[in-house]
């Protein structure tokens, strides 16, 4: 199943996000909320979803927003890990929303910096948990949405220049592997869910394929895209400041400073719109040339 291109979209629509409603995991955080203040601001209703509740004083913001530009903003508390909560969760989510889910921008992740032989195990397991599969699961869910509706969609996966390249003077081995990880995760979900000739048929009998004669059903196109930031200065790099990193990380890219959340805003609204539309399986890095020297 193909969409035509949408050639007639004027220019200054290509970033409108208009009758549609983005899910944003990791949106009580500072690039989470961000980020969904800009899909509220350019149409989209946006579902903000997050372990922990979201801070009253951003969260009010996030409600001017949504009533500035006749939006709305949603919350639901939800462990991206715990998959068997997945199932009644979206009941719910879909009896909120009023338009149907067409976007994900997966923003939870955690790290955690320690020599690796001295990691311990289960704190490793917990970072590709979150970051790896909590983000699998997410855009799993919201796939399943997607293919319920009949609608088209767009996804972005935030990864990491870390996914490229190992982060000098801070170990950090699972974050920098979990990482690399989302952007062999985007490529696969895209090549997917791109189009049913992307994938041969029939399927191999096994653990993973209990009814191999089940025939799969053709879904509108959904894009899978990675967005890979460079250092981003937020509430949790307080303590790298204290130990001096950031006058490093300024000097490891090319334009000499680390990134603000808000400078994430156009790249993931790009993803997201029809100004991508022809873009899937690729990662869009966006790092002050940290990884260009």
């Amino acid at each position: 199943m193909t969409c035509p291109a949408p050639v007639h979209i004027p220019t200054k629509d290509l970033f409108r996000l208009d009758g549609r409603t983005i899910f944003v995991s990791g949106g009580a955080g500072a690039l989470g909320t961000t980020v969904g203040k800009a899909i509220l601001e350019s149409g989209g209703d946006v579902l903000f979803s997050d372990m922990s509740l979201p801070n009253v004083d951003t969260w009010r913001e996030i409600e001017k927003t949504s009533t500035a530009n006749r939006t709305k903003a949603f919350y639901y508390q939800l462990n991206a890990t715990e998959a068997d909560h997945f199932p009644k969760s979206f009941d719910t989510i879909r009896n909120m929303l009023r338009f149907p889910l067409r976007g994900l921008v997966a923003c939870a992740g955690i790290s955690g910096e320690c020599d690796a032989c001295d990691y311990p195990v289960d704190v490793f397991r917990k970072i590709v948990d979150v970051n790896l599969m909590g983000t699998f699961l997410i855009a799993r869910a919201v796939a399943k949405e997607m293919h319920t509706a009949n609608v088209t969609g767009s996804m972005v996966l935030v990864a990491s220049m870390s996914g490229w390249v190992a982060n000098k003077g801070i170990n950090t081995a699972p974050y920098n592997a979990s990482k690399s990880a989302i952007h062999q995760l985007t490529r696969s979900l895209a090549a997917e869910w791109g189009h049913p000739q992307n994938t041969f048929p029939g399927r191999t009998p096994g653990d993973a394929n209990p009814n191999p004669d089940e025939e799969r059903k053709p879904y509108p196109p959904i894009r899978v895209n990675s967005l890979s930031p460079g250092h981003i200065e937020t509430p949790i790099t307080d303590a790298a400041k204290q130990r001096g990193l950031q006058e490093h990380w300024e000097k490891q890219n090319m334009l000499g400073r680390i990134s603000q959340p808000e400078e994430y805003r156009a790249p993931t609204l790009f993803l997201l719109a029809e100004g991508s539309s022809f873009m899937t399986g690729a990662d869009l890095r966006v790092d002050g040339g940290h990884c260009a020297w």
